[in-house]
């Protein structure tokens, strides 16, 4: 009997051991969850909320709030616009194949891939981001269960194709993909608060959108001016139509500060829809893609030349007849020319004759004035992509190199480097910093950053950059490589440039591959802008510089200083005009021009309404007889949208003589050009 009582008490205090081991666990279980509560409770408020909020609300990421983009006049170039993005939260649709293919069919979007989400465990899935207003509307009309809308910030470019090489494009999650969007991403995005959703007791989602906003991003004011930039674009589309060119380029610059107000490249891209588009399309060709300059670049030898004493405009060259012996190389003029001043061996752009002035120079002299133009290095223009072209030390140039140098072969230049030495000649010898960007705006509108003209250098003195204006002047008058490029309103200078293109694959030049360029400024008297044209593998017979590019330089020259309402020539429709008028398409006679007369858009305020009192309208004029710049004249501060066609003397017109409109309405006027220039006009 004393055993199994023996076995009892032993079995009693294991039981008793075992109830303490297990109490001791619960009680150290609520004591460190007790310790945990009092350090949420006293220490860490802000953690506590984000541990509760977790349970009953989700994060979910929106797109990046971005800036505008304004040109110089305040014109929205990009904007970000609200547009519905669908998703949903699979656990409450009930008939997931139903639903697939209601949305499949109403936003277009695979229906397998979709019915695969849709039947997934997941509390949330995007149904399709960005779609557009009908497809949204169709969308929330179905009502069902489960498939909710949140409002995304896309970004839109309402001019579509317009300086779209200079903007860049905007990427589907807001990542900047080049222009300006790539290089001011920091100052134009804001990263707003995720959207935030609720769950219920389940964890379910249900809309709930949180109120905090994101801090509103700054805006950016261009140097480009959007009228301007219509300008070159349409002028240059223009050629590359006409020449069946490989593509081009085009520059528009204040010469007085640097500003680029315009910068255009063909072919183009439309940024609202840039996967649509090759990347070859997107690419900035006026700063990205070096070139030898050909002609153009004699300019800048013999400016060096002249501001450095080593030679006078009226110095005497010969030219040798065409053909000149360079070590093993023969070295030739397009037509054969034998003695020749400086000034006429830029009018007529002798090879041998930019060579025999450049000898004049050492080779580390020639080198030291080539780069203070700014070639050889980037000009730091705030864009990405810049390249700062291709020139060698001298130490490695050959003598044929060192020949070539004196018209642009053997060195490489992009256009905006080009662009900037003619303005220099220009101003009066400054080298400015080309820039875009004019300011940056705060949310207030404030200008928070400013960019000013910056100085470089000082390449030539003021009384050589007179010099060659002169002798630029010649270029564009008779006898001159360049007189499709002389204006009928406005003095010009410039100089052409016709460079045979290297082979990719093979050393040496391709036959037929040109690339052909005019260069110039205006007007002479009161320098403001310089224009680059450049035209990539022109086909057919006409592809010389002063055959395919000087005519596009016209266009613009006239077009954008009348638009900038730089005072020209004053021109009347004379007899001797209607003379020089072609012949009318179809009818073979005369354009028909008015004289010219004192004319001015009348302005009209309206009475009558009651419900718009005080509008003003506007009572067209009859336009025929003026130019581009006397249309612009005329209209004062009329607010009518004017569409120029053609260039010269205004001819016809959409809008009849008499007639009031409203603002903003559009009038098309069709201009025609002069048969020749005389001097007296």
């Amino acid at each position: 009997m004393p055993k199994y009582r023996t076995v009892e008490r032993n079995e009693n205090r294991m039981t008793a051991k075992r109830i303490f081991i297990v109490g001791a666990v619960i009680a150290c279980s609520f004591g460190v969850l007790f310790s945990r509560a009092v350090v949420f409770r006293l220490k860490d408020n802000a953690q506590l909320e984000k541990v509760a909020l977790r349970q009953y609300r989700t994060a979910v990421k929106q797109s990046t709030k971005r800036g505008r983009i304004l040109d110089s006049k305040g014109r929205e170039l990009a904007i970000d616009v609200k547009v519905d993005s669908i998703f949903a939260n699979p656990l409450k649709i009930s008939e997931p194949v139903k639903v697939a293919r209601q949305l499949a069919d109403i936003l277009d979007v695979d229906r397998g891939r979709l019915l695969d989400r849709l039947t997934s465990k997941r509390k949330f899935i995007w149904v399709k981001r960005r779609s557009d207003a009908k497809s949204a509307k169709k969308v929330n009309d179905l009502k069902i269960d489960g498939v909710y809308m949140m409002k995304e910030s896309s970004r839109f470019y309402p001019g579509q194709t317009l300086a779209s090489s200079v903007l860049g494009a905007v990427g589907f999650d807001s990542e900047p993909l080049g222009g300006v969007e790539l290089f001011y991403n920091g100052t134009l995005s804001s990263q707003g608060g995720p959207g935030n959703f609720k769950r219920d007791a389940r964890g379910h989602l249900y809309l709930s959108p949180a109120d905090d906003e994101a801090v509103q991003p700054a805006e950016i004011e261009l140097t480009i001016d959007r009228t301007l930039q219509y300008i070159t674009e349409r002028e240059l589309a223009n050629a590359v139509k006409k020449s069946g060119a490989k593509g081009a380029t085009a520059l528009v610059v204040d010469v007085r500060s640097g500003a680029v107000l315009a910068m255009a490249n063909q072919p183009t891209f439309d940024p609202n829809e840039y996967s649509k588009y090759p990347l070859s399309h997107w690419r900035n060709r006026a700063i990205a893609d070096p070139y030898e300059p050909g002609s153009t670049f004699k300019v800048i030898v013999v400016a060096a030349a002249i501001d450095r004493g080593f030679v006078q405009s009226e110095d005497i060259f010969d030219c040798e007849n065409g053909k000149i012996k360079i070590g093993d190389h023969i070295v030739g003029d397009a037509h054969p020319h034998g003695e020749l001043s400086v000034a006429d061996i830029i009018k007529v752009s002798s090879n041998i004759g930019a060579y025999k002035v450049e000898n004049r120079m050492s080779w580390d002299e020639l080198y030291g004035a080539i780069t203070s133009f700014g070639f050889g290095s980037k000009m730091m223009i705030d864009l990405p992509g810049e390249s700062s072209g291709i020139l060698s030390s001298p130490d490695r140039w050959s003598p044929l190199q060192h020949a070539t140098i004196a018209f642009g072969q053997g060195v490489a230049a992009t256009p905006l480097q080009i662009t900037m030495a003619f303005a220099v000649i220009a101003n009066g010898g400054t080298l400015y910093r080309p820039y875009i960007v004019k300011r940056v705006l705060g949310s207030d509108g404030e200008a928070i950053f400013e960019n000013k003209p910056e100085i470089i250098g000082n390449p030539i003195k003021p009384a050589t950059s007179k010099l060659m204006t002169k002798l630029l002047e010649r270029v564009v008058g008779e006898g001159g490589t360049g007189t499709l490029a002389s204006s009928v309103e406005y003095q010009v200078a410039g100089k052409t440039g016709t460079a045979q293109k290297a082979g990719k694959k093979s050393r040496g030049y391709v036959d037929g591959k040109y690339h052909s360029s005019f260069v110039g400024y205006a007007p002479t008297d009161n320098p403001r802008i310089a224009v680059y044209v450049g035209i990539d593998e022109p086909k057919g017979k006409f592809y010389y510089g002063g055959q395919v590019a000087a005519p596009v330089f016209r266009e613009i020259v006239e077009s954008s200083l009348q638009y900038m309402k730089i005072p020209g020539k004053r021109l009347t429709a004379s007899a001797d005009i209607l003379r020089q008028l072609p012949p009318r398409e179809a009818e073979g006679e005369l354009a028909l021009v008015e004289p010219l007369q004192e004319v001015r858009v009348e302005t009209v305020v309206n009475t009558d309404n009651e419900k718009e009192p005080g509008k003003r309208f506007w009572k067209i004029p009859n336009l025929r007889g003026l130019t581009m710049r006397g249309v612009l004249d005329a209209a004062g501060d009329a607010s009518i949208d004017w569409r120029f066609e053609g260039s010269g003397i205004a001819v016809g017109q959409s809008i009849d003589p008499g007639k009031t409109v409203s603002s903003n309405t559009i009038c098309e006027v069709k201009f025609k050009p002069l048969m020749y220039f005389q001097e007296n006009l």
